[in-house]
């Protein structure tokens, strides 16, 4: 592999599926062979100090009104570390704004690039040609595109990129092969779950999460179910809207919200809900979800989940199999399908048993590195 240079604005300690991906395939490559530059966080000096390999941390883009574009700044520096680390070629972990910088070191010093795309930031192109013409240029100077799923993989294809330069390296987990402690008992207390049925959703809290959808579904839930919880970790902002709807339909002894769920108690949330949920939505602005590592988190502690019909979420949820998928927007069968999982326990352990089978055969990081190492090396 050639000592490559990942540039990202989506890295830990930052929250996020996006981080989660980079950062574990980067924790699995030759350490003397990746350097990562990514955004100062008022925490990353506690995170950086544990990783193998080397992490600068820099503002990526100019927040001072007068300065655009943003990234022009960002130009020098990496160009900086690339001299100083002899770096050979660049993984870019957005195709903008971060592919621009990366194709003007292109352009001016010969420096080759690999993108790595996940959904929205090939999805939102769509609304500005100027972004379109310029993401398509900065594809077609690329070396290779990694990206997350099928659906991005199609999505690539529609901006023109050569399918001979893309490679599907899906997410995967290892969370429940982690040595933490089991916190069950205590959640349990802490949040008075005891005798409870649990719906667990984790995710940043943003209207394409579909956490809206959920509450949506729980007034109608409760009357059969009673004693349904519906447990929301992260945070977000479009909480106040949650909190808004709660309040108004009375809702406020059904859902509780978790906030920042800490990695080391993330399995005991897993282990603790009957059913993973998380509907999300097709925005107007063209997001969707890329993937949806979190399904395979919770497949990984035997739970079903349910889903929805949505951007590369069909790669990681197999209806009938591991889950079930619904239509976005679609509350009468989302309800139908949180109903029918509560209604029958056998279905909802065979569901989850299925997709723990399905996550330990297929879904490992060691074999997504592989696959990007080749990449890196061709």
């Amino acid at each position: 592999m050639k000592k490559t240079l990942l540039i990202t604005l989506d890295f830990p300690p930052r929250i996020g599926g996006v981080s989660v991906y980079l950062k574990e395939l980067c924790t699995r490559l030759v350490r003397d062979k990746i350097v990562v530059l990514a955004p100062q966080h008022k925490e990353a000096n506690d995170f950086d100090k544990n990783q193998s390999y080397q992490i600068y941390r820099k503002k990526l883009l100019s927040t001072f009104p007068l300065i655009w574009p943003k990234w022009i700044f960002l130009i020098w520096k990496v160009r900086g570390i690339v001299k100083k680390e002899g770096i050979e070629q660049i993984l870019v972990g957005q195709i903008l704004p971060l592919g621009t910088v990366s194709l003007i070191l292109k352009k001016i010093w010969n420096i080759p690039f690999t993108l790595s795309t996940h959904a929205m930031d090939v999805t939102i192109l769509k609304n500005s040609k100027r972004k379109s013409w310029l993401a398509r240029k900065i594809i077609k100077n690329s070396q290779k595109i990694i990206t997350v799923s099928k659906f991005t993989y199609q999505e690539l294809i529609k901006l023109g990129t050569e399918h001979e330069k893309i490679s599907i390296i899906s997410p995967a987990t290892d969370i429940d092969k982690r040595c933490y402690s089991d916190k069950q008992g205590e959640i349990s207390n802490r949040h008075h779950l005891k005798d409870k049925l649990i719906l667990l959703t984790v995710g940043r809290i943003v209207k394409r999460k579909g956490h809206l959808q959920v509450l949506k579904s729980l007034s109608s839930i409760i009357q059969k179910y009673p004693n349904l919880v519906y447990l929301i970790g992260s945070e977000g902002p479009a909480k106040k809207v949650l909190q808004d709807y709660i309040s108004k339909n009375n809702l406020e002894n059904n859902v509780i919200f978790l906030g920042e769920i800490p990695e080391s108690d993330l399995p005991s949330y897993y282990k603790i809900a009957d059913i993973f949920v998380m509907p999300t939505l097709n925005l107007e602005n063209g997001d969707k979800e890329g993937f949806g590592i979190v399904y395979l988190e919770a497949n990984a502690f035997g739970k079903p989940v349910i889903a929805t019909r949505s951007g590369g979420v069909e790669d990681a949820v197999i209806h009938e199999q591991t889950g079930l998928l619904v239509n976005p927007d679609d509350s009468a069968e989302l309800t139908g399908a949180i109903t029918r999982l509560l209604d029958d326990q056998a279905l909802a352990r065979k569901l989850g048993e299925q997709g723990q089978n399905r996550v330990k055969a297929q879904f490992d990081w060691e074999s997504r590195a592989e696959k990007l190492i080749k990449v890196l090396s061709e």
